[in-house]
């Protein structure tokens, strides 16, 4: 005769596991509950969503994301600000930088977040990460630009 422990083993060995179609993730309930995460809009907290997608255990530092795949997510604007208030905020960082001859961008989960707002927790300025490789917009005739864009001369 089996005791009330032994059924309730015997009845879960017997219960069927319902498998789950495709990948999923979460969100734990300390980073929900953060000052960082509260401060996040919407489309920030999606696009975290996105890269745990991405993580599968082992990848902690090496999570890919591409233009192409954050065009299909989101407006590529909305997708670069999003991205930076994430490294900003403690949620991602920046492991390698992409798009020198259509390399992606290489990005890690981080722990930062969980020191936001006091006195240990690392700023992280996205300006010296992201530098604006040409910040002057040069104007027809400029030297730069050749003599494509001069005013011809008429007889």
């Amino acid at each position: 005769m089996l005791t009330g422990s032994e059924k309730g083993r015997d009845y879960m060995s017997r219960k069927k596991k319902k498998k789950i179609d495709g990948s999923f993730t979460f969100i734990e309930h300390n980073i929900i509950n953060s000052e960082a995460w509260k401060g996040l809009k919407a489309n920030t907290k999606w696009l975290y969503f996105e890269f745990k997608l991405r993580y599968h255990g082992d990848n902690i530092r090496h999570i890919i994301f591409t233009q192409k795949e954050a065009k299909n997510i989101m407006a590529i604007d909305t997708f670069v600000k999003s991205r930076n208030k994430l490294i900003e905020s403690g949620f991602i960082e920046i492991i390698e930088r992409g798009g020198l001859f259509k390399q992606p961008a290489i990005y890690g989960l981080s722990n930062r977040w969980k020191k936001y707002g006091t006195k240990e927790f690392i700023k992280v300025d996205i300006k010296k990460i992201f530098q604006e490789i040409y910040k002057t917009k040069f104007k027809k005739g400029h030297k730069f630009m050749g003599n494509r864009f001069k005013k011809k001369e008429h007889l």
